[in-house]
C-alpha cells in the first residue's frame, strides 16, 4: 500500500488521533521539505510552524458516520506551496484511531 500511495502526486499525511504523524508520502516529503524518516512521531501541526494543533482543525469536530468533505486551505511554510486540505478519519469501535490528511496543491494556472 506504501507504494502506492508514493505514487500519489498529492500529498497524503496520515496520524494518530492526537495528531502525531505516522506516515507520509513522498508527494510530502517534496513539498514540506522534510524526510518521512524526520516527521514520524512529530505532531502533524508541526508542519505548518504551528506549536498547537489547528483553529480549524477537523479532527476536533469530526463524529462518526458524520460526512467529512470540509475543505480548508492551506500553506506549507517552508515551500509556499497553497492547497486545499480534507481530513478523512478512521473509527474503531466509535474511537477516533487515524486522521488521512489529503493534501491537493492549488493550481495557479492562468
Amino acid at each position: 500500500m506504501n507504494m502506492i500511495m508514493d505514487m500519489v502526486d498529492d500529498i497524503i499525511v496520515i496520524h494518530d488521533s492526537e495528531h502525531t504523524i505516522i506516515w507520509m508520502n513522498r508527494a510530502g516529503e517534496k513539498a514540506f521539505g522534510v524526510s518521512v524518516d524526520k516527521v514520524i512521531g512529530v505532531k502533524c501541526h508541526s508542519l505548518f510552524n504551528n506549536t498547537m494543533p489547528c483553529a480549524d482543525c477537523v479532527t476536533k469536530t469530526v463524529n462518526v458516520g458524520a460526512p467529512t468533505n470540509s475543505t480548508k486551505r492551506r500553506i506549507i511554510p517552508k515551500t509556499g506551496i497553497e492547497c486545499d486540505c480534507n481530513a478523512v478519519p478512521y473509527f474503531e469501535n466509535g474511537k477516533l484511531e487515524l486522521v488521512v490528511q489529503h493534501l491537493r496543491p492549488v493550481c495557479k494556472c492562468e
